[in-house]
């Protein structure tokens, strides 16, 4: 297997491995999103990046910078969307396309990675929901059990919660808290997208 970076050619074949993943329901929505990520100019930038297996994308995640409303120079991202081609999933590829990014976003000096999906699978990769209190997302989260973070480079955890903006593809309240992203939270936790 190898991993990466998505490009906008491979738009197509991401949008099959969502609408693979997720319920009908969700695939529409979900699909849209990774679009606008893949298409989207944030500074600093949007990193996407495929799993391929002989030319062929079989997983996909994307982390979004945030832009913290604080005096403090931390920098951060979001993991979202993660997802893997049903056939491919319970074999490692969710796992190695979150190492990649958290090894990526470490090296590159970013302070926090967040994620809103199911604590049993995230808590694996050292995500920890005490992290994420110190975060304040855009849109409050249903589950906040859900909403969870992980610091990197030794980075202290704030002593004061911090709000935050997103890029402009996950500024949308849908992405946060309607039935969609919690049928998702509940019964998918392999591929949380928020």
């Amino acid at each position: 297997m190898n991993i990466n970076l998505a490009q906008e050619t491979d738009l197509d074949a991401i949008q099959k491995v969502v609408e693979t993943a997720f319920s009908d329901e969700e695939n529409k929505i979900i699909s849209k999103f990774a679009f606008d990520l893949l298409t989207e100019t944030a500074s600093p930038s949007i990193q996407s990046w495929v799993a391929e297996v002989d030319h062929q994308i079989i997983g996909y995640v994307s982390f979004s910078p945030i832009f913290l409303k604080s005096e403090t120079d931390l920098s951060g991202y979001i993991l979202s969307p993660l997802a893997v081609s049903p056939e491919h999933q319970k074999q490692g590829v969710g796992s190695s396309l979150i190492n990649n990014g958290i090894d990526r976003l470490t090296k590159a000096g970013a302070g926090v990675l967040l994620v809103y999906g199911d604590p049993d699978y995230y808590r694996r990769f050292g995500f920890d929901e005490e992290i994420g209190r110190a975060f304040v997302p855009p849109y409050p989260p249903e589950y906040p059990f859900g909403w969870m973070g992980v610091m990197l480079n030794g980075t202290a955890i704030p002593h004061s919660p911090i709000r935050f903006a997103c890029v402009a593809a996950l500024s949308k309240s849908q992405l946060w808290g309607d039935t969609v992203q919690n049928e998702t939270l509940r019964n998918h936790p392999e591929h949380k997208y928020v």
